[in-house]
């Protein structure tokens, strides 16, 4: 395949994300909303392997500092962090709709043996997302700010488990 289906593969890729976000199609904020614009101090990420489906790890982490994922050859950078997460469709630029945090996304880049291998994004209440080549996903489990409250996943949202063959729910 060539550097324009790739391209193409991974714009595909996002604006399924962004249909499953409820993002598509939304507009900038025309002015910034001042009322949260604290920093962030860590974010907690939950992670899971393509691969090895018994394998997660939760870890509370500072933005630009690479940390270990679990006792792997994998490390992680939380890069960029994005309080409204929207992604313009003719450009295909990611934007933050407010300050406020609405749908927050982070981005990540994700290295083996200290050799980047893929860039992907967290988002606190849509299930973690496995890129087409991706061995790692990261959820957001909450993100806590310098002098403002916590945001804390929804976990009352989680799917209930699948009723076993053959009974009734």
């Amino acid at each position: 395949m060539g550097k324009d289906s790739s391209s193409v593969q991974r714009l595909a890729g996002a604006i399924l994300l962004l249909l499953l976000s409820g993002t598509i199609g939304a507009k900038p904020a025309t002015a910034p909303v001042a009322s949260h614009v604290a920093p962030v101090k860590t974010v907690t990420l939950a992670m899971r392997h393509r691969i090895f489906k018994t394998f997660s790890d939760v870890q509370s982490v500072t933005l630009q500092k690479e940390f270990p994922v679990g006792d792997s050859d994998f490390s992680a950078r939380v890069v960029r962090y994005v309080p409204d997460f929207a992604m313009e469709l003719k450009t295909g630029k990611v934007i933050s709709r407010s300050n406020e945090p609405k749908n927050p996304a982070f981005q990540i880049i994700v290295r083996e043996k200290k050799v980047p291998q893929d860039t992907t994004w967290a988002f606190l209440n849509l299930p973690p997302h496995f890129g087409r080549k991706s061995m790692l996903a990261f959820k957001i489990v909450r993100i806590d700010f310098a002098g403002a409250p916590p945001v804390v996943a929804d976990t009352t949202r989680a799917e209930k488990p699948a009723a076993p063959t053959g009974t009734k729910p």
